[in-house]
């Protein structure tokens, strides 16, 4: 991923350009491919390209319009040849050199900030108005690309690399407390907009930012329709219209040349890389294609490494397994190369990081399955409750009886009415799953058991008629916290990962999708995937890591006892240690991920302050 950064001015002063230049130094291993530094009156930026084979790409950037638009970003539009007779020049060749940042260009002059929901794609962008002297900022509608800004005075930086705001020495490096607080409660913050710096933010997906005279404004630009369920006439349209989309998403985001797939055992990736076989075999590139799956062997047994080796051999793709040897937790935590710009509760980052390189020493780019869980395994009980309330009897006894019919069974409904009963007949404690070992003063100054009680209570899915709990997922950001961590700016890796199945035709259709029968255990994706996986593959059930990997993983020598005093003085202010050492588990097989996390924060704190320092 390309990496971009830069700096808004509405008070005067110069755009420093020495700074400029520091950061496009420090920004070099995102983007091998060449680097470009300007800046205007009241506006500037640099660049780094990371060339990545797909649709021409900007060599430079900012890339201007007119003179008044100046575009930072990192981007790529899918559904070129769909949006370019919508800018009234039909006769646009699909194979010209028209680069995305260009055609954005364009559908900003003619539509402004209404072209952002025309868009698909990945994108994290910064347009400059000259004339108008206004920077917006967008970010995608699932957010596969970060953008983060700060806003100090009357001016406002922004970029897609976290790390490259602690060279800007007008930023404060102050902490955000309630992050600290999210991360230690739950392992992350709920809270898309904010970074573990205080006057750091993020640009929440599907999020526009618009700054100048007149401040900040924020914006949501994109929320997904909801509509009426499909009515196709056969089943084999369903499963043929599927088929159409996946198709499309799959092949704006294959480059031509080397490509590399995540593959596991299941559907999901299963899919993306049957359809990329497809693909580039039409496109004489089928032999550029290596699959990877992540293997757990030989800590315990993982079935997964198996049953992509049968997907790839059907496919004819070639197949890699990554394992490892080792598995000790927080190994290289405290050298550059294992740290992150956030707090991470992944204690096996470094075995991850070098995982990925591996995957990008064949390609920068790599297609995986993320989101097909989101819809194709929903719930049966809103689509009834919908057809009930519309008096649809004539739907709901074709889709629940035919499911009846064929399966001699009721569909599942997914309602939650057994959880309810087991809580009502066992409630649970009602801090259960709280942490006992905060600082005190600490969580009596951010009220953080009146805030954690009162989120539990709010964890409530949106009205959506056929499926709540992926439309609620897909509009808070879930995905764009996932990709994230698979961000050069996160592991430093220049590899890009996309993911077909987040397409926005695709999400759309499937939001429309009847629950029953085509989302009761994947039912279109097994059939449309009929004939293109193996039969076994196909028809395996759902199935989650057999195991826990911390479970056979033991803390390295000299923890926790071995905690210096400086680090202790640091992570206090946060934890209660002595109190947390007494719930730490001591034998192999009895670590957890959330007793961990004190330990993955003062790590992280450490290495700030050793930042700090230079």
């Amino acid at each position: 991923m390309s990496g971009y950064f830069g700096v808004a001015r509405l008070d005067g002063k110069p755009v420093d350009r020495k700074l400029l230049e520091s950061i496009a130094e420090q920004l070099a291993f995102r983007g091998p491919g060449g680097t470009s530094v300007w800046h205007g009156e009241r506006c500037g930026g640099c660049f780094t390209l990371m060339r990545t084979n797909s649709t021409p790409q900007s060599e430079q950037q900012p890339v201007v319009l007119d003179q008044r638009y100046f575009l930072w970003g990192d981007l790529r539009l899918d559904g070129q040849a769909d949006l370019r007779p919508q800018l009234g020049e039909p006769k646009l060749a699909a194979s010209t050199r028209e680069t995305s940042e260009e055609l954005l260009l364009r559908a900003w002059n003619r539509w402004g900030a209404a072209a952002l929901d025309r868009l698909i794609g990945d994108f994290s962008l910064a347009l400059w108005d000259a004339r108008d002297s206004c920077l917006v900022c967008a970010r995608d509608f699932i957010g596969a690309r970060p953008l983060y800004y700060s806003h100090i005075g009357d001016a406002l930086y922004f970029g897609n690399t976290l790390n490259a705001f602690r060279y800007v020495p007008e930023i404060p490096r102050d902490l955000d407390e309630k992050f600290i607080a999210d991360f230690l409660i739950e392992g992350f913050s709920p809270d898309p907009a904010v970074t573990v710096f205080r006057d750091i933010r993020r640009l929440p997906p599907g999020h526009l930012l618009r700054f100048s005279k007149n401040g900040i404004q924020l914006q949501r630009f994109l929320e997904l329709p909801v509509e009426d369920p499909l009515e196709f006439p056969h089943e084999q349209d369903y499963i043929e219209a599927y088929l159409d989309l996946l198709r499309r998403a799959v092949n704006d985001r294959l480059p031509p040349g080397a490509v590399a797939l995540y593959l596991s055992g299941g559907l999901d990736s299963g899919s993306v890389c049957a359809i990329a076989a497809e693909t580039a075999g039409a496109r004489g590139q089928k032999d550029k294609l290596k699959a990877f799956t992540f293997g757990w062997q030989p800590f315990f047994r993982d079935p997964e490494p198996q049953f992509a080796s049968l997907s790839a051999q059907y496919l004819g793709i070639t197949h890699h397994v990554l394992t490892d040897s080792e598995l000790i937790p927080f190994v290289g935590v405290g050298s550059p190369n294992g740290q992150t710009p956030e707090p991470d509760q992944d204690c096996f980052f470094l075995r991850g990081k070098k995982q990925c390189q591996k995957i990008a020493g064949h390609s920068y780019v790599v297609l995986g399955g993320d989101g097909g869980d989101d819809v194709l395994t929903g719930q049966g009980w809103p689509y009834l409750v919908h057809l009930w309330r519309r008096r649809d009897w004539k739907r709901i006894a074709q889709d629940f009886g035919g499911y009846m019919w064929a399966n001699q069974r009721f569909p599942p409904l997914r309602a939650g009415l057994r959880v309810k009963i087991q809580e009502f007949l066992h409630p649970t404690e009602k801090f259960a799953g709280y942490p006992r070992w905060l600082n005190q003063e600490f969580e009596t100054k951010l009220n953080l058991r009146q805030r954690w009680q009162e989120r539990e209570n709010q964890r409530r899915c949106p009205e959506h008629p056929l499926h709540p709990q992926a439309y609620q997922a897909l509009h808070e950001g879930y995905w764009a916290g996932v990709l994230e961590l698979e961000d050069a700016g996160w592991n430093g890796v220049q590899l890009e990962t996309r993911a077909p199945l987040l397409d926005l035709r695709v999400l759309r259709f499937l939001l429309r999708l009847p629950p029953v029968p085509w989302c009761v255990n994947k039912e279109l994706s097994r059939r449309a995937m009929s004939n293109r996986l193996p039969h076994k593959v196909v028809r395996r059930p759902k199935t989650t890591l057999v195991d826990d990997p911390l479970q056979y993983s033991s803390m390295p020598a000299g923890w926790p006892g071995g905690l210096p005093d400086a680090d202790r003085k640091r992570i206090e202010m946060f934890v209660n240690w002595d109190k947390w050492c007494e719930t730490l588990p001591g034998p192999k097989g009895s670590l957890s991920w959330p007793c961990l996390r004190p330990i993955s924060l003062a790590f992280w704190l450490k290495a700030v302050e050793n930042q700090s320092r230079k």
